[in-house]
């Protein structure tokens, strides 16, 4: 009996080695999880560069624009909204739409969420390729908001 306990407990010692190693190696060899998802989030971020405004909404595949109708007092047109923000919020993002030099002013617009209260939103009229981008850079400094197309009121 004294014989065949020390040829166990070697058996059992050169096991444990072998396991070790094979586990050793597949850590080294399997490829680290972590990069790739650090990789697909970079990949699923919005790149300003390759946002393009391809022009003003049209009612059908070769429809021109409707004409602007006078009796409304001026042209209807696309507009660019970012929103919503708390009243909180309202003076961080007007300095920040006043740094961006923009052609016409943006247009305060309230929003009522029975859930949160009275919420704000900006229209931008007719936005270049370059104010979007400018936008979707500001955006990334207030979490929780969108950016959308939106029709431009009268």
């Amino acid at each position: 009996m004294s014989e065949k306990r020390p040829a166990s407990l070697r058996l059992l010692a050169v096991a444990l080695v072998v396991s070790n190693a094979a586990l050793l190696l597949y850590i080294v060899l399997t490829p680290d999880a972590s990069s790739n998802i650090a990789s697909r989030i970079e990949a699923l971020q919005i790149n300003p560069g390759r946002i393009k405004v391809l022009g003003a909404a049209n009612r059908g595949p070769a429809a021109p624009a409707p004409a602007a109708k006078p009796d409304r007092g001026g042209a209807q047109g696309a507009c660019l909204e970012w929103g919503p923000f708390s009243p909180s919020e309202i003076s961080k993002v007007e300095v920040a739409l006043s740094r961006l030099a923009l052609p016409q002013p943006a247009r305060q617009r309230a929003i009522e969420d029975s859930s949160r209260g009275r919420r704000y939103a900006y229209l931008l009229r007719e936005p270049d390729a370059n104010l979007v981008a400018q936008i979707a850079e500001l955006q990334r400094g207030f979490p929780g908001t969108e950016i959308k197309a939106a029709a431009c009121p009268g």
